[in-house]
């Protein structure tokens, strides 16, 4: 295994003084996956204080619980061997007891594959199967699932984090612990809930197939869409895969169009009809959008995504039918700037792709109306101020007064939007004389 010259520097430091020191978690397990890692931890019996004493570049922020950072070209933790109590709030452990022994620290762990420990003398310590797991590509509680979800049941979400991650599978006794435990997901904090969700659906947007029964307290509707079915030719899947399907499109990751695509169909349950066989879904952008607005306070999403996402998944399933009004009313009447009517396009476009080679069909209506939107934007204004005309022009050259000045400039800004050409001070103050004539 080969470890920056910086980490070997300090685990020779903190053996050279008696102590043990080990690399663990996380960085241990990508070297055995040839992973790269940019994160280090470390694990010592040397105490928070004697390592502060070693490390003259370091902070005491997590002191209390036995972790010290040294800054180096990146920052390390080193955390004291610890084993911590019950936890009384399934998330925290009620108190934290340092210890001298590698094995008691490995054991309060989450997963056998976060529990490898290494030191250049002693190679890979493996006291729970770790490697095996890595090997087979499976992910496992070190105690009994049920336990360690009791005590903790952050790590149910790290599971499937994990699994997104590093693509593994999920051990079958590991998954039923957490669907019998999913009402604790009420002691994580939002923000928490809101951050690993985030990186599931970076990694493998899929996994949140396997997660509907854990966040159905949170997000029952994900489960609801699992479980409808949308017989049309339109479509070849239920309600949640063609979500997540979607998401997959994405050109590169983006949160904010992670989270519009996984919420913009969660009303179709409810906009749900039936005739002759074939589903319906009128008015689901609608109920979509108000689903998206709760789950965007719950959240915690920031206040840029709170106004966005739900936007945007009321308008998903606009086709951009007409044209050069439909330009006009997303960038003029409704005042979208550039990057939002980009972000439609793009929803627009991940959304038409995982629909059936039948509703793919509209693909070629969108990409024609995206050649037009760009010749658009090259010609055409969006706004009064790039008008060659202003508030003072109407006053001095028209008996114009108060509201009718802003009416005849948003006169003035629709009809060069369509007529580009005339947006010239003489040709426009004709124009408003017409109007007003």
């Amino acid at each position: 295994m080969k470890w920056p010259n910086y980490i070997l520097e300090i685990l020779e430091t903190l053996n050279q003084k008696g102590f043990q020191a080990y690399l663990v978690g996380g960085c241990v397990r990508d070297q055995v996956l040839n992973i790269e890692c940019h994160d280090y931890d470390i694990t010592t019996d040397a105490t928070p204080q004697q390592v502060l004493d070693l490390f003259h570049s370091s902070a005491s922020c997590g002191m209390k619980h036995g972790t010290i950072i040294v800054q180096k070209e990146t920052d390390v933790e080193i955390t004291t061997f610890r084993k911590e109590s019950n936890y009384t709030d399934h998330r925290h452990p009620d108190s934290v007891t340092f210890v001298q022994d590698l094995s008691q620290d490995l054991k309060r762990r989450d997963f056998t594959v976060n529990a490898l420990a290494y030191n250049p003398q002693t190679g890979i310590i493996d006291l729970f199967h770790g490697l095996e797991d890595c090997q087979n590509k499976i992910i496992r509680t070190i105690s009994d699932p049920n336990e360690s979800f009791n005590e903790d049941a952050l790590r149910m979400l790290r599971a499937f984090r994990f699994c997104a991650k590093l693509h593994f599978e999920m051990d079958e006794h590991t998954f039923q612990a957490i669907n019998h435990h999913a009402q604790d997901i009420q002691y994580i904090s939002k923000e928490r809930i809101h951050e690993e969700l985030t990186e599931i659906l970076y990694y493998d947007p899929f996994q949140i197939e396997k997660m509907v029964d854990l966040l159905y307290p949170i997000i029952p509707e994900l489960k609801e869409s699992q479980q409808c079915t949308q017989n049309s030719i339109y479509h070849f899947t239920n309600v949640l895969h063609h979500s997540l399907l979607a998401i997959s499109y994405l050109p590169e990751f983006d949160e904010t169009l992670a989270y519009t695509l996984l919420f913009h169909d969660l009303g179709k349950p409810k906009a749900k009809t039936t005739k002759n066989g074939i589903d319906h879904f009128k008015k689901h952008p609608l109920y979509s959008m108000e689903i998206a607005k709760r789950l965007c306070e719950e959240l915690k999403m920031t206040s840029y995504q709170k106004e966005v996402i739900p936007t945007l998944v009321y308008y998903h399933d606009d086709g951009f039918k007409k044209g050069m009004d439909s330009i006009y009313y997303f960038r003029i009447e409704l005042g979208w700037n550039e990057k939002m009517m980009d972000d439609l396009i793009t929803i627009r476009r991940c959304d038409l792709l995982a629909h059936s080679k039948k509703g793919q069909e509209t693909l070629k209506q969108l990409d024609e109306f995206v050649l037009l939107y760009e010749q658009v934007k090259k010609s055409s204004i969006f706004n009064v101020k790039e008008l060659d005309i202003n508030g003072n022009d109407i006053i001095s050259n028209t008996n114009l007064k108060g509201k009718q000045i802003k009416e005849a400039l948003n006169a003035c800004l629709k009809y060069c939007f369509y007529h580009p050409e005339q947006n010239k001070k003489e040709l426009l103050l004709e124009y408003i004389g017409e109007l007003w004539s």
